[in-house]
């Protein structure tokens, strides 16, 4: 059987990583995947809520503050863990969490069926669960293939995709960017499949990248596209490719437009795309 890992990544908010762990513990199926708790010393109650878990993680990794920079830190802890899963436990797929979010009772059963379909397609990822696309009966259980990068608060790396990214040491600098956006052009020159009604919630408002007010488009559009956490397990997710409104650059996946995106890996033309995307072209790039 072949393994695969979660990775939550505790930072400072003590009642949202429990009600984090609560979800992954219950989700369906969560037995049989190796758990991975990160957690950064420096807040009391967070380390308790570590304590009061840690006997159901495979392992817990404390670790102390590394850098000033709260995304530094982040981003280094974000790697460490999902090193830690790809590298020592050998997981074929790896789940990020951050503490903020939960997930559905059936976001894992989503992710190892998606996994299934896809494994031997050659352009495949990875695997988000987050959605913005309002939730209905004809929707809930339907799922896209989507170029974009990996959703921070709830993607799922594949071990190709994470040999890739890892061998070409995008990871020297920590402080300037997320770490996702290290590698989102090589995720965008394949598909990332994405449900296309939320199997995450985000209650992060107030975070490092978030916005402080949950009333937020953001936080609005991902609570009306949940499918909440006692969702009935369909026998079948079906596809159905839809334009996501997560952002303008998450569009539908179609090889013949690879080509592009492969080029774009291309260290001089991503120079020159760069130099374009500051002279307001990046729409018309996104949309090719």
């Amino acid at each position: 059987m072949l393994k695969k890992g979660i990775v939550i990544f505790a930072n400072s908010r003590a009642q949202l990583l429990n009600d984090c762990i609560v979800s992954v513990l219950e989700a369906k199926g969560s037995e049989n995947w190796k758990k991975v708790l990160v957690c950064q010393r420096g807040f009391e109650d967070v380390e308790k809520i570590v304590d009061n878990y840690g006997f159901q993680f495979d392992t817990v990794i404390k670790i102390n503050k590394q850098f000033e920079s709260s995304l530094a830190n982040i981003n280094h802890n974000r790697i460490l863990g999902t090193f830690h899963c790809f590298n020592i436990l050998k997981c074929e797929y790896v789940l990020g969490i951050e503490e903020d979010t939960v997930i559905s009772g059936d976001a894992l059963s989503f992710i190892d069926q998606m996994f299934d379909l896809h494994r031997d397609k050659r352009a495949f990822r990875g695997i988000n669960l987050g959605s913005h696309q309002p939730l209905t009966s004809q929707n809930q259980n339907k799922f896209s293939l989507l170029r974009f990068g990996l959703h921070g608060q709830g993607g799922v790396l594949i071990r190709k995709s994470w040999v890739k990214i890892f061998s070409e040491k995008l990871f020297e600098e920590f402080s300037k960017e997320g770490w996702d956006s290290k590698f989102e052009f090589y995720l965008k020159s394949g598909f990332m499949v994405t449900p296309n009604a939320s199997r995450i919630l985000d209650r992060g408002w107030g975070g490092t990248h978030a916005s402080s007010d949950p009333n937020s488009p953001y936080f609005e559009r991902m609570a009306k596209s949940w499918v909440g956490r006692n969702n009935v397990i369909p026998v079948k997710y079906q596809k159905e490719n839809v334009k996501h409104l997560w952002r303008i650059d998450s569009i539908v996946y179609n090889k013949k437009d690879s080509i592009f995106y492969c080029l774009r890996l291309n260290s001089i033309v991503l120079y020159f795309y760069k130099k374009l995307r500051k002279m307001h072209l990046k729409r018309f790039l996104v949309n090719k």
